[in-house]
């Protein structure tokens, strides 16, 4: 049996109670909130056993195996960089952290604690293990460009989401974290950043109607550049009429798309086997590819209990979060400085992509 612990009990804790129901080998033993009412209301939603308003003190009595961060995004680090210290497993929330410094704090606290580090995104879908084994040569020919995004008309919710001061930061750290861990996750670690930010809307209607200050950054868009010369455009934004969510990968051959739990690929040659011809984005030559029953569809808590079990690194692990991180930071300088920024941090892939997919100097293509 894994005993986990819960830190921080809002709306987005829900899911990974849930999660936890549907294994009979996890439990959740602890919880802990802000308020010590807000912790035993969701622990006795859930039938939890103990409730905490101090999370040092809920580690050192309950001594969890693993513990699930999903507090606002300025406090995700004090409370996992103290679990690894321990030696306990962290599931830490979308964004990694708040600044630089503490994400790498925390892959360090990892390291020394000899605990699992797991932050979301988790991109490893249905839908993207599909497209990963289409991300070929034979397919797409070279690799030469992408695009990721990631638009929504904006959170609905009148809280810490448009305030700097809580959030400490806005569409970069809570959208633009999704589309560009997509390709991080796909492509592997890039060389530099350019960047565009700014608050577009600053007086917001929001849900019911509310009208609200915000001080935060609405608007992004950012070019990242791999070190074998393929660039991507990845952009967010608080302020479109409808909710888009996708990423093409384009090739000298062919482009896959991921949108909306579907991949396309456009080929002219033909499509693979067991594709459904189609139209897309007004394209001809394009294919509907389906999905394998079983391709392994994971919920979050599936992939860190097994990663407990295992001893196996996450797919989401800290490194590859981290560097997911550094661009996101990097970025944010970038639009104050005016220039591109060079990247430090790299990881090792998990996807295993030819690297002769990224060779497009080498001869005639």
């Amino acid at each position: 049996m894994v005993r986990l612990a819960m830190v921080g009990c809002g709306q987005i804790s829900e899911r990974f109670f849930q999660q936890a129901a549907q294994r009979p080998d996890v439990e959740f033993v602890a919880t802990c909130a802000r308020t010590l009412v807000s912790a035993r209301s969701r622990a006795d939603q859930y039938g939890v056993p103990d409730a905490y308003d101090s999370f040092e003190r809920m580690y050192d009595e309950v001594k969890p195996d693993g513990v699930v961060v999903t507090t606002p995004h300025s406090v995700h680090a004090a409370p996992t960089i103290a679990a690894l210290r321990r030696g306990i497993h962290v599931l830490n929330e979308k964004p990694m952290a708040t600044t630089l410094s503490d994400c790498r704090d925390m892959v360090e606290a990892a390291r020394a604690g000899g605990a699992i580090l797991m932050n979301l995104p988790l991109d490893h879908s249905p839908a993207f293990l599909t497209l990963l084994e289409h991300f070929t040569e034979g397919w797409i020919g070279k690799w030469t460009g992408a695009e990721s995004v990631l638009m929504i008309p904006g959170p609905p919710r009148d809280n810490w989401y448009y305030d700097r001061s809580v959030a400490q930061g806005g569409a970069m750290l809570d959208c633009l974290v999704y589309p560009l861990s997509r390709l991080i996750s796909l492509l592997g670690p890039a060389s530099l950043v350019s960047a565009h930010v700014n608050t577009l809307i600053p007086h917001r209607i929001v849900g019911g109607g509310k009208r609200v200050e915000s001080d935060v950054d609405d608007n992004v868009t950012l070019i990242v550049e791999w070190s074998t010369g393929q660039q991507a455009v990845v952009r967010t934004l608080w302020g479109s009429s409808f909710t888009r969510n996708d990423t093409s990968i384009y090739g000298r051959r062919g482009t896959l798309w991921l949108s909306g739990g579907q991949v396309i690929l456009h080929a002219p040659d033909g499509g693979p086997d067991g594709a459904v011809a189609t139209e897309w984005q007004g394209l001809k030559d394009c294919w509907r590819i389906p999905i394998p029953d079983s391709t392994p569809n994971e919920s979050h808590i599936d992939h860190f209990v097994e990663c407990i079990h295992s001893g196996a690194a996450p797919r989401c692990s800290g490194e590859l979060q981290l560097h997911v991180h550094e661009i996101l930071f990097e970025a944010y300088t970038s639009a104050v400085l005016g220039e591109r920024r060079t990247l430090q941090t790299t990881f090792t892939p998990w996807t295993n992509v030819d690297p002769d997919l990224y060779d497009t100097r080498s001869s005639f293509i």
